[in-house]
Formats: structure tokens, sequence, C-alpha cells
């Protein structure tokens, strides 16, 4: 009789190992993909649509910058401190974070040295004349054009390397479907032989046990 139980515990325990194969696996592909996933979430997509704030912004200062001397409307003012302001909390964002890539943190740094030449440019307009303020800014142009197709250029990366990081997911998924119905086959059959193995030589030993 307490044969007869053990070898019953026995047979449950083989298939509840057998059948946690596909399970345990599948529980680590998830683990794995939702990490991917929540990276990608809490990481790489604000990352990306902080750059894009930073390329609107600028591009707004610099209209403002051009129509202040062109129309010498203040109003312009006002657009590009409100631009800067915005670029300005972006700017403090990236920078405390660990995980912002050093060519964004250059950009930044290049960004704050156009911000100052255009603050004289300001000055020279407040000061002395539409005229003179034309001229300084005519020397920032260059810097701001290429800012602005630098931080395109990242946005670009950012967006290249988010596709890449989609496309190892959409892999790793298919790869842990077919490795799981691999696994969960296996398993059948090894359930299935276990079950025919005790079905088949059990009752022999057990009234060989009884016997003795």
């Amino acid at each position: 009789m307490h044969s007869l139980w053990r070898q019953r515990i026995l047979l449950i325990l083989l298939i509840s190992l057998f059948a946690s194969i596909p399970i345990i696996y599948a529980l680590s592909g998830y683990r794995t993909i939702a990490a991917m996933t929540a990276q990608m979430k809490d990481h790489d997509i604000p990352l990306i649509n902080q750059v894009d704030q930073l390329v609107e912004h600028n591009r707004d200062r610099a209209n403002a910058v051009r129509g202040l001397l062109l129309y010498e409307d203040n109003r312009y003012i006002e657009q590009y401190y409100f631009s800067t302001s915005k670029i300005h909390d972006l700017r403090n964002a990236l920078n405390q974070s660990s995980t912002t890539p050093g060519a964004i943190k250059d950009l930044l740094r290049r960004n704050n040295v156009w911000e100052s030449e255009i603050e004289r440019v300001f000055v020279v307009y407040e000061r002395q004349s539409p005229a003179a303020a034309k001229r300084l800014a005519r020397q920032s142009t260059q810097t701001t054009q290429t800012i602005l197709e630098d931080l395109s250029r990242v946005k670009d990366d950012l967006y290249q390397t988010l596709q890449a990081k989609l496309q190892q997911s959409d892999t790793l998924i298919a790869t842990y479907k077919w490795m799981c119905l691999g696994l969960s086959i296996l398993s059948f059959l090894m359930i299935s032989a276990t079950i025919f193995f005790f079905h088949r030589f059990a009752p022999a030993i057990s009234k060989q046990s009884a016997q003795e």
C-alpha cells in the first residue's frame, strides 16, 4: 500500500517537473522581453520626445530672432524667451539624467554658447541699433543651422536605435514562441512516456513487493 502511494507521488512529481519546463522557459522569455519593453518605454521614447522638443524650441528661437531683426517687433522677444525657458527645463532634465548620451550633452553645451551670442545680439539691438544687431546675428546663423542639423541627426539615430530594439524584441518573441512550442511537445511526450511506464511496470513491482 505504501509502495503504491510512493509510486503515485513520484508520478505526480515527475509530471509536474516535465510540465513546468515550458512554463519556466516562457516566464524567462517574458521577463527578458518585459525588461526590453520597459527600457524603451521609460528611457528611449521619452528621450526621443525630449530631443524632438529641443529641435522644435530651437527652431522657434531662431525664427524669433529673425522676426525681431526683420520686423523690429518686440513680441518676438517674448517668443524667444518662452522657447528659451522650455529649453532650459529640458536641458536641466537631460543634464541630471545619467543615461543621457554624451552627444546630446555636448549639443546642450553648444546651445548655451549660441544662447550667449544671441543675448549679445539683444543687447546690441536695445542699446545700439537694429542694423548693428543684424550684423552680429549673421555670425551666429551658421551656428544655429549646425545645431539644428546635429539635433536632427541625433534624433534620427535614436529612432534607428529604437527601431532596432523593436526588431530584436519581435525576433525574441518569435524565438521564445517556437521554443515554448517545442518544449511543450517534448514535455507532453515525456509525461506520456512516464505515465505509460508507471501503468506498464508499476503493477508488477507492486505485486512483487506484496509477495515479499
